[in-house]
């Protein structure tokens, strides 16, 4: 019989080490420290992708000011004024400044009825109803339509227009801009039946935006059905107004309405249709080219034409 003291003599059990202890808490909960970690990864990838989308349009319009391409941004207070239709000379006329709403009501009536005229193009766009009811007008008349980098001049040298009323954001030099027809002015180019691109001027598209204080008023299925609505009529507008290819009228709903296409002749080999978008290149980037009775581009010497033109030279943010 052992003595009931005996207990006392029995060996303390071994304590574990840190690395045992470790290995014993990773065995329990690895699978929860890699889902948890898998989901950190996919988190900060996703904020990753954000960050850089959200900063893609800046990248892409380097030295553009943004409120010609980001719709959130307020526009300068130099194209608050809404279209300005000026007399140059005789049969000469400018159009420019942001296209505002009941711009065509208050245009339409200063346009000439009796005779041929040519308006000078400039201005970033806006409203799309009121381009396309001015554009309509344009083309129940004899007008010829015109973007251009030069100066107008009088008789006496005197300037009557001069271009580039969209301060550059990467220029300090006093009077330098860019010429600019873009958005819904770009729907009142193509009312003209002679169309001009003269020097490095910018012919922007894009889809059309509902502004965000409708957005917030209506529901979503009116909102769906305005968009369609809105799409059918812009296609079924720029049929009107000569636009034969089917595919070039899609442009001007693909195009994202945050972004901007500029028409360039690099772009013109792999989509010939694109130059129908204007009859005369004047050196626009370097290309010249005319053809008053242009509908599709595809004949070989058309090609060769497009193909021998010199390359427009690189513009920042300019796709």
């Amino acid at each position: 019989m052992h003595s009931g003291a005996g207990w006392l003599h029995r060996p303390a059990p071994k304590s574990k080490s840190g690395e045992t202890m470790f290995k014993q808490f990773f065995e329990e909960t690895k699978w929860l420290l890699i889902i948890v970690t898998t989901v950190i990864i996919i988190l900060l990838g996703n904020v990753a992708y954000f960050v850089w989308e959200d900063g893609k349009l800046a990248r892409e319009n380097e030295g553009i000011p943004e409120w010609l391409w980001n719709p959130e941004v307020r526009e300068l207070d130099v194209v608050l004024k809404g279209l300005e239709f000026k007399q140059l000379k005789e049969n000469l006329y400018s159009l420019t400044g942001t296209v505002r709403q009941d711009d065509c009501e208050k245009i339409v009536p200063l346009l000439p009825i009796d005779k041929p005229f040519s308006v000078i193009l400039e201005s970033p766009g806006g409203s799309l109803f009121d381009g396309g009811c001015i554009a309509a007008h344009f083309k129940l008349r004899d007008v010829i339509t015109v973007v251009r980098d030069t100066p107008v001049l009088d008789e006496d040298g005197n300037i009557l227009y001069q271009p580039g009323l969209i301060p550059m954001a990467d220029k300090n030099d006093e009077g330098e801009g860019y010429t600019i027809c873009a958005s819904s002015c770009s729907l009142i180019f193509l009312g003209g039946d002679l169309r001009y691109l003269i020097g490095n001027v910018f012919l922007g598209i894009h889809a059309p935006h509902t502004p965000e204080e409708v957005i917030n008023t209506i529901g979503k299925r009116a909102l769906e059905s305005d968009a369609y609505r809105t799409a059918a009529s812009l296609q079924l507008l720029l049929e009107k107004l000569g636009v034969t290819d089917p595919n070039l009228r899609l442009l001007f709903i693909q195009v994202p309405a945050a972004s901007m296409y500029w028409l360039t002749p690099r772009d013109f080999e792999s989509q010939p249709t694109l130059i129908t978008l204007a009859t005369h290149y004047k050196n626009f980037w370097g290309f010249n080219f005319e053809n008053e009775f242009m509908d599709v581009i595809d004949s070989n010497e058309d090609r060769k034409i497009i193909m021998e033109s010199e390359p427009p030279p690189t513009k920042p943010g300019l796709k």
